[in-house]
């Protein structure tokens, strides 16, 4: 063999290996839980990704942080923090680079074989055969399309959870939100019950002095006292408790919490139709269980189409050269892969029954959310009715004090019947705050029906991956 031939060879097999291979080189990516920790504990409202987070959705630069926080600052705090999110992003990444991955085509293949001849012919330039062999599958269009297609269907469902998530993340901060409110309430009633019946054991007691009444009628309204003292003590734990989920559900320290001064202002009516039947088209057209099991009876027909197209033997073309002691020797093989029949009518058996799962649970979660939101309808219904029963009775029990009070004013009723008419009237108030605490948790059930915001903090959750390159940045 000549010299140049023995170059040629080796050198072409190089200069195709080099072309196939990837230039990217390992990008390492530290863990340092030190420093997790300490980014963690530097989480404020006042930090600059927040603040830009905070002006793409409606926000003036110079109106960041707010001097108050409501369910609608709280929500975007969340959104921009919670490790939820961003674990849903990162799904969401491996789905899209699997799916880039699907619309590749397969890899070429290619050996070099050199062989030594130990006997020589006369006429031969050397003892040396050397050849080049390269396999290139030819794959049907409708395999690499199915596969494709399967894996954009899961890409889509990637960015539904992540939309997911932060609806999780935002219901989990208005729950923790209406609690801390719920609590601020009661404890302000508490308060008020507390300073009315301090009144009443002072009367009592002066009268107990004066033998208008006995002992055990003191004792009674002692009783009363403490019961109240003791429901305000474990109210301020249920406050505490609350404060402390919150943080968790913003994903910051308690001590930043604690440092916010909280705006309570979610009182709002839902800005929506009670109509049952609008608020079934609204669940359908929102809820993302639904969306996402559409996407993924999308995958499963995407597998059945693979499955089909996997009948389809596959082909391989293998040219290739040889140099052999002088001669040059041009070569093409052509392989074919035929599977089983039995092996494929199995597989796409096989495929068709998880389409028809697919469906059926498809069926069952769209016909739970309309079960969901139909139910959540009637409680909104009800709790609003009695609501409204509450309001009636506290109007005619404030009506009932103002006329013991302007009996007091003509003699007509003594101080402890003014005093008795308050406690009355609180406790009509606690009554009609039961009732509101009620509706706030029937609109959060029904904003989870319909997986949209109806407290009057958004008209629609702000998205938080617009495109693949514009995530929510880290602090």
């Amino acid at each position: 063999m000549s010299r140049g031939y023995l170059n040629f060879v080796p050198g072409l097999a190089a200069a195709i290996a080099i072309a196939a291979c990837s230039s990217v080189a390992y990008s390492p990516r530290p863990l340092d839980p030190e420093a997790t920790t300490s980014e963690f504990l530097d989480r404020s409202g006042d930090v600059d990704g927040l603040k830009r987070f905070a002006a793409a959705n409606g926000y003036a630069a110079g109106a960041w942080p707010p001097q108050q926080w409501g369910l609608k600052e709280l929500t975007l705090a969340a959104l921009y923090f919670h490790a939820d999110i961003r674990t849903a992003q990162a799904r969401a990444e491996i789905a899209y680079a699997e799916l880039g991955s699907a619309a590749q085509p397969r890899s070429w293949s290619g050996r070099l074989k050199p062989e030594y001849h130990s006997r020589t012919l006369p006429e031969a330039d050397g003892p040396w055969t050397l050849g080049l062999e390269l396999e290139i599958p030819l794959v049907a269009q409708g395999k690499r399309a199915a596969r494709a297609e399967r894996s954009a269907f899961l890409a889509d469902a990637a960015d539904l959870d992540i939309a997911n998530a932060a609806w999780l993340v935002r219901a989990r901060v208005r729950d923790r939100y209406l609690d801390l409110q719920a609590s601020r309430d009661t404890l302000a009633s508490l308060d008020a019950q507390l300073a009315a019946r301090k009144d009443m054991v002072g009367l009592v007691n002066r009268r107990v002095e004066a033998g208008l009444l006995s002992a055990r009628d003191l004792g009674a309204e002692r009783v009363n006292y403490s019961q109240l003292e003791l429901l305000r003590s474990q109210e301020l734990g249920r406050q505490q408790r609350a404060q402390g989920e919150l943080a968790a559900a913003l994903g910051l320290s308690l001590d930043v919490v604690e440092r916010m001064k909280l705006r309570f202002d979610a009182d709002a009516p839902p800005q929506t139709d009670m109509d049952t039947g609008a608020l079934r088209r609204l669940a359908l057209r929102n809820r993302l269980d639904v969306h996402r099991k559409l996407l993924e009876f999308g995958a499963a027909d995407a597998d059945v189409k693979a499955a089909v197209a996997a009948q389809n033997p596959d082909v391989t073309l293998g040219p290739g050269y040889t140099w052999d002691q002088g001669d040059n020797i041009w070569s093409l093989a052509v392989g074919m892969s035929l599977p089983p029949a039995a092996q494929t009518r199995a597989a796409i058996r096989e495929a068709q029954a998880r389409r028809e799962l697919a469906a059926e649970q498809f069926s069952a979660i769209q016909a739970d959310a309309i079960s969901l939101v139909e139910l959540a309808g009637a409680q909104y219904r009800l709790a609003r009715d009695r609501l409204a029963g509450a309001d009636q009775q506290l109007q005619m029990q404030r009506e009932q004090e103002s006329r013991v009070s302007r009996q007091l004013e003509s003699g007509a009723a003594d101080r402890m019947q003014r005093v008795a008419a308050r406690i009355d009237t609180l406790a009509a108030e606690t009554i009609q705050q039961a009732a509101v605490v009620e509706l706030r948790q029937t609109i959060a059930r029904l904003e989870d029906a319909v997986q949209r915001p109806l407290l009057g903090d958004f008209e629609a959750l702000p998205v938080v991956q617009a495109t693949r390159s514009a995530r929510v940045t880290k602090p």
